[in-house]
């Protein structure tokens, strides 16, 4: 029916254009984005999922990062209590030879010395010993989150380390001689104690850097999983993005070329009333 008053193609025609276009400008938005869920109201659902994920990969990276510091600290306690062991290896050296018996009071005095020097180092090196500002010889442990629903476990620091606390000098800092061959064989028994300690103490630190170590696998792993299911919700697939483009680009353009030809075709009414 040739009408006038409403040309019904033409509303057809703008209507899917309108669609089309639509389609187009979405799919154009989410190819310069990158993400299916760059227009929110496309997948309500998926935005909400995608939005916990996120979250989780965050915290499970900051667990991460908490447990390296952590064995950071650890490390750096096994330094020097490694430092420690060695010192305590010469000391027992020195008064190894202090039990000779053959030696003269000049030549034991100069083992003393040593011996003494490092004892007393020792001390101070124990004292000083920090990693980022937190003194590392303090009772206690360090707690720290080891997954995103913030489980914790801890790393146990030790008091070991001068030479009080080691057996080898007194409260009030009398140090420990090797003067004479009784001297230093009781040295010798106070140092071997010491190293047995030290050694205890080093196998504890580094049962608990293997321990985080494990526990940065295990949360690294998560994180993969985490990041490849957030993937596969928010990621844009481009390929199949780029044919729906291709397809709205060429109905868009139909569908303008169709509205045209809708408006001139009301050219046939006017033939009429001639």
């Amino acid at each position: 029916m040739t009408v006038i008053g409403t040309n019904i193609a033409a509303i057809n025609a703008s209507n899917y254009l309108t669609q089309n276009q639509d389609a187009l400008n979405q799919a154009i938005e989410d190819l310069a984005s990158g993400s299916r869920l760059a227009n929110p109201v496309t997948d309500a659902a998926g935005v909400a999922v995608s939005g916990d994920l996120t979250a989780q990969d965050q915290r499970l990276q900051a667990a991460a990062n908490g447990a390296n510091n952590v064995i950071s600290f650890a490390q750096t306690t096994d330094g020097f209590l490694s430092t420690i062991q060695s010192m305590l290896t010469r000391m027992s050296e020195l008064a190894e030879e202090g039990t000779n018996g053959a030696f003269g009071s000049s030549d034991r005095a100069n083992y003393q010395t040593e011996y003494a020097d490092l004892l007393t180092t020792l001390s101070s090196i124990a004292s000083n010993a920090s990693f980022d500002g937190s003194s590392l010889f303090v009772a206690g442990t360090i707690s720290v989150s080891i997954n995103a629903q913030g489980a914790t476990d801890s790393f146990k620091t030790t008091t070991v380390g001068n030479a009080t606390s080691l057996g080898l000098a007194t409260a009030a800092g009398v140090m420990t001689s090797i003067n004479t061959t009784t001297a230093a064989l009781s040295a010798l028994t106070l140092i071997d104690n010491a190293i047995t300690v030290i050694t205890n103490r080093r196998a504890t630190v580094n049962a608990d850097i293997s321990k985080f170590n494990f526990y940065i696998a295990n949360i690294n792993t998560e994180d993969t999983n985490v990041q490849a299911a957030n993937s596969r919700i928010k990621d844009l697939n481009v390929a199949s993005e780029s044919t729906v483009l291709s397809k709205y680009n060429i109905l868009v353009s139909s569908a303008t070329s169709m509205l045209a030809q809708a408006n001139s075709s009301q050219e046939t009414v006017l033939k009429l009333l001639q």
